[in-house]
């Protein structure tokens, strides 16, 4: 009886848990993130201070052993490059797990940070095959040394189409988009983007209509250069008026600079050679970038959230002698973690596994000298709770039963955990609200932790 009451606990937690609810203000959904906006700047710069203090220590070891250290002709250990290359890793790795947030919200909910995304079907849904036709690219593309997330969207009407810029900066927390426009654009390696129109607007011409930006480091956007038209002559309804085609190549255009009051047709007198000059004040010498776009499905960015976590596990392990029997690191490691942490606790640990309810195979518990400390629900991808008194050194991601209540909010931050965006739900955390997270919740008394529960996680998931 003892077992159901507590199944129905967690049950009704896990239920706030992994809602599937899509959050259009908050975490990663909210803002298309998978991180709360709330959370993230609250909490996750906490998170990069746990970080922080393991690179401080580790840097602090290698300030000691510099004699030891070998130098370059700058004065710089091997050890401080390897540290500054760790760092980089880091950094990289959380910005790919915030950008794997939206990514999630984009296939799940058609949302992103700052808009809704059409379908164009009558049911505003697609399927996974019309999903993937959409795509996304994470590449520094404004060249500021930090990667932005290219989010495609192509399947919907013409007038829906879009291609995005997102730029997150780990430090503030913030998610801006940089630029939008029809998803028909070159990016160049000096920060300039040209812009194809979604139609070849009258005069007639064979060149292609465009507008160039520029990227504004100061306000981390896109500002407008200008646009350029051209009028072709010879077409029957549209010849040129006399006078304008001055080089006699049968071509006029148009360069409409950015502030500039639009002239109508008046503006079309332009020739190639001034064009040129125009163009080449902003582009000489500016190479194409080679952007690699992705189709937009889970296996795109599967491993995004995965690596970030791994990093931080690692980071915050190097001071840790008990992580083999880590329940929580286990559903990093393993594709079949319960399997995995059941073995684990019978066979080194000598916990009797059990199944209370015939009714409800999916559930089983563990209990040691006739207690009762472990559970495993084999639902909505699985979860494990570890209740009532610590076993040894077994705990999930630092904490057991036992454990102070800072004292798991201090450790869980160092894994990447922050608080979760559901207010009514107290000491629940979660990595993030993107495919690929984990959620752990747990109760005290007495500002001491009674009862565990850790699951994977996604807030679009159910």
């Amino acid at each position: 009886m003892e077992g159901k009451i507590w199944r129905s606990q967690r049950a009704a937690a896990g239920a706030l848990l992994c809602a599937g609810t899509v959050f259009f203000a908050g975490c990663g959904a909210g803002n298309g993130t998978g991180q709360s906006e709330e959370t993230e700047q609250s909490e996750m710069p906490e998170s990069d201070t746990e970080t922080g203090r393991a690179e401080d220590t580790k840097d602090s070891a290698e300030v000691e052993n510099a004699g030891h250290d070998r130098q370059d002709g700058n004065g710089e250990t091997e050890a401080d490059a390897v540290s500054a290359e760790r760092a980089q890793e880091l950094w990289q790795a959380r910005i790919r797990h915030y950008y794997g947030g939206i990514l999630s919200q984009v296939m799940a909910a058609w949302q992103l940070p700052d808009m809704e995304l059409g379908t164009g079907t009558a049911n505003d849904s697609l399927d996974a095959e019309e999903m993937a036709k959409n795509c996304f690219a994470v590449a520094d593309v404004d060249q500021d040394g930090r990667e932005e997330l290219l989010v495609r969207w192509t399947t919907t009407i013409t007038a829906g189409e879009i291609e995005a810029v997102y730029d997150y900066n780990p430090v503030s927390g913030e998610v801006k988009r940089e630029f939008v426009a029809y998803p028909a654009l070159t990016y160049y390696d000096n920060g300039i983007i040209k812009a194809e129109w979604s139609h070849n607007q009258v005069p007639p011409a064979e060149f292609w209509p465009c507008t160039f930006y520029r990227y504004d480091a100061e306000s981390d956007s896109y500002v407008e250069l200008g646009s350029l038209r051209a009028w072709d002559d010879g077409i029957e309804g549209w010849e040129l008026p006399d006078g304008l085609d001055v080089d006699g190549d049968g071509t006029v255009y148009e360069i409409q600079k950015a502030g500039e009051e639009y002239q109508a047709y008046e503006g079309f007198h332009f020739s190639k050679a001034e064009v040129d000059e125009w163009l080449g004040g902003f582009m000489e010498g500016a190479k194409e970038l080679a952007i690699e776009y992705l189709p937009m499905k889970h296996e795109s960015f599967e491993d995004f959230t995965p690596a970030y976590l791994k990093m931080l596990a690692e980071e915050a392990g190097k001071g840790r002698t008990d992580t083999g029997a880590d329940l929580g690191l286990l559903i990093l490691k393993e594709d079949h973690f319960l399997d995995v942490a059941q073995n684990l606790l019978s066979e080194k640990y000598g916990v009797a596994l059990e199944q209370p309810d015939p009714d409800f195979e999916e559930w089983t518990v563990g209990k040691k000298d006739g207690k009762e400390l472990f559970s495993f629900e084999a639902l909505n991808a699985g979860s494990i709770g570890y209740r009532g008194e610590k076993l040894e050194d077994v705990t999930i991601f630092g904490i057991y039963p036992g454990i102070s209540v800072d004292g798991a909010w201090e450790k869980l931050k160092a894994y990447g955990f922050y608080a979760s965006s559901y207010p009514e739900v107290e000491n629940c955390l979660v990595t993030g609200d993107g495919f690929g997270n984990i959620s752990i919740w747990f109760s005290a008394e007495d500002n001491v932790v009674t009862d565990i529960t850790v699951r994977p996680y996604c807030a679009f998931a159910g």
